[in-house]
């Protein structure tokens, strides 16, 4: 007799509790941090929550530009990298772009690697003019946003970028010779994060449409970016860019823009350069944390 009473207790408390939650729900609900892909005045075109175990290669390549390896090679351009495969996990739903000791393949932890995933690639015939794109998806115009977690670290950058599809105008031509600023758009970054930029009360990001004259920008956040996952998001026009912060715009760009269908790239890249240099004291592993990718273009009315 004792149990069942303990039991009905049991079930009024747990109904107390629901009822409680849904009034408070109701009360603050528009406070309560959502995860809906549902966007009003869009349509979504891509998506990915990463909630499977596998990554999804209907998708994704999971590598790092491997058609271009090929084409710095035939035009005598070397690649910085041994190897361009992918090294990641997918964890309860967070894709990790993943650097540690041994993986991503390399002679020692103390070279330069790049661990990437992409929604394009393109291969080659015999001659530089003959090639063939692999569109997965690209698109031109519209928003496109990523909620991710940034590592720290000298000489390791988390990089979003949208990137042309076309390989004979990204940042190398045919002849071989590296486009220059001005030169035309071939590459736009939604967030490049160094990770010797993220200190523990701010963060300096760099966001850049390449190769114009006046679109790098440099803003400092008030936010670790390394500490907890935040939504950085794109809206693209003609001729007018807005990059967003957890739904603030953070900087806006008019000018040029790409007139062609761009790529989704993200990576985690480590090496030593502009970023700084690759610490010998790091510890591993070093995660780009990806909760989810979705991409949007407008409704027509």
């Amino acid at each position: 007799m004792r149990d069942c009473l303990d039991q009905i207790k049991r079930g009024h408390l747990r109904t107390i509790l629901f009822c409680w939650m849904f009034w408070i729900s109701s009360l603050f609900g528009s406070d309560l941090p959502e995860n809906s892909a549902d966007k009003t005045g869009w349509k979504l075109t891509f998506q990915d929550e990463f909630d499977r175990p596998q990554l999804n290669d209907m998708y994704w390549f999971s590598a790092y530009r491997s058609g271009r390896k090929e084409y710095l090679k035939r035009t005598g351009k070397p690649s910085r990298w041994t190897d361009h495969n992918a090294h990641y996990v997918i964890e309860n739903g967070i894709l990790k772009l993943r650097i540690d000791e041994k993986l991503p393949f390399r002679p020692s932890k103390t070279n330069q690697c790049v661990s990437c995933i992409q929604t394009s690639d393109h291969r080659f015939g015999a001659t530089t003019s003959e090639y063939q794109i692999l569109d997965k998806f690209a698109q031109k115009y519209g928003w496109f946003e990523i909620r991710c977690r940034c590592p720290r670290g000298e000489g390791l950058l988390s990089a979003f970028w949208l990137h042309q599809h076309d390989p004979t105008k990204q940042e190398y031509a045919p002849d071989g010779s590296r486009r220059k600023v001005g030169d035309g758009v071939v590459e736009i970054d939604i967030i490049e994060q160094q990770g010797r930029h993220i200190r523990d009360t701010s963060s300096t990001v760099d966001l850049n449409v390449h190769f114009t004259k006046d679109a790098h920008y440099t803003p400092a956040v008030a936010e670790d970016l390394s500490k907890d996952f935040h939504i950085w998001a794109l809206e693209w026009r003609e001729g007018h860019i807005d990059w967003y912060l957890d739904g603030k715009v953070v900087k806006s760009y008019e000018g040029p823009t790409p007139q062609e269908k761009m790529f989704i790239l993200m990576a985690l890249f480590q090496y030593s350069g502009w970023i700084g240099n690759i610490d010998p004291n790091l510890t591993y592993p070093r995660d780009f944390e990806i909760d989810y990718v979705r991409v949007y273009s407008r409704e027509t009315k």
